[in-house]
């Protein structure tokens, strides 16, 4: 057999899905495989890696129509997420260039900071699947995350209600300090990532409900635009 190919049941331990969540990807046309004579699933490594490093998309599948995702990248709850953060700060720091070993603080705290939103907002109040998808990959430079909760202009309308739409909810987040009943603050950490990305990062995507809202270093100013597709739940890509 092909070196490079591997049997479904391996494909599947790698990614971290099921073998019937691998034959209906391969049934659907999502993530083929390669039959042999005997009809039997084999994939390509190159395949696998190719789709774990498209961490943007396997997030937005998974926050737009619900498909399941590698376990290597899903938080059930924040203990795990602390705990992941923890190793990516580490990897940061041992595997990252110079530039990277000068700023893994911020890049670690930032990812904290949205991460930990998305456990505190929508603690108790999940509308379908709890917990966050995290994943990171130094060779692009980029963090992502996502999740199925509530999203920002759900959030902050229970304490801000005059809110109308996503759009306008992205830019209270990122630019307000709100205070509701103590000891409750909404979105106050979105300011923090603001600042440090237009400071000291790259470049921050982040898009919830029909919203989308892009930062970029050296530039203080919040483009923010209404998208076509609407979803609950917000996405973040982190570039440095």
């Amino acid at each position: 057999m092909d070196p490079d190919l591997i049997q479904i049941r391996e494909a599947a331990e790698i990614i971290g899905v099921s073998i019937d969540t691998l034959r209906r990807w391969d049934e659907s046309g999502r993530f083929r495989s390669i039959r042999s004579e005997g009809g039997h699933r084999y994939y390509k490594k190159q395949d696998i890696e190719i789709y774990l490093n498209d961490l943007l998309k396997l997030a937005q599948d998974w926050v737009y129509s619900g498909t399941e995702i590698p376990s290597l990248y899903y938080c059930s709850d924040s203990s795990i997420f602390q705990a992941r953060l923890v190793k990516m700060q580490e990897k940061f720091k041992t595997e990252g260039d110079a530039l990277l070993k000068e700023n893994f603080s911020l890049i670690v705290s930032v990812a904290g900071e949205i991460g930990n939103n998305s456990f505190d907002h929508n603690l108790g109040s999940w509308p379908d699947v709890s917990g966050i998808f995290f994943g990171y990959d130094i060779n692009k430079r980029q963090v992502v995350l996502a999740d199925r909760g509530q999203g920002i202009l759900k959030t902050l309308k229970r304490v801000k209600p005059e809110l109308i739409d996503d759009q306008e909810a992205l830019k209270v987040a990122f630019t307000e300090v709100i205070s509701g009943r103590s000891p409750e603050a909404r979105g106050n950490g979105l300011k923090y990532v603001r600042d440090v990305v237009t400071k000291s990062l790259k470049s921050l995507f982040f898009r919830t409900g029909n919203g989308e809202l892009n930062l970029e270093v050296g530039s203080p100013n919040l483009d923010v635009k209404k998208t076509e597709n609407s979803f609950h739940g917000c996405i973040a890509l982190i570039t440095f």
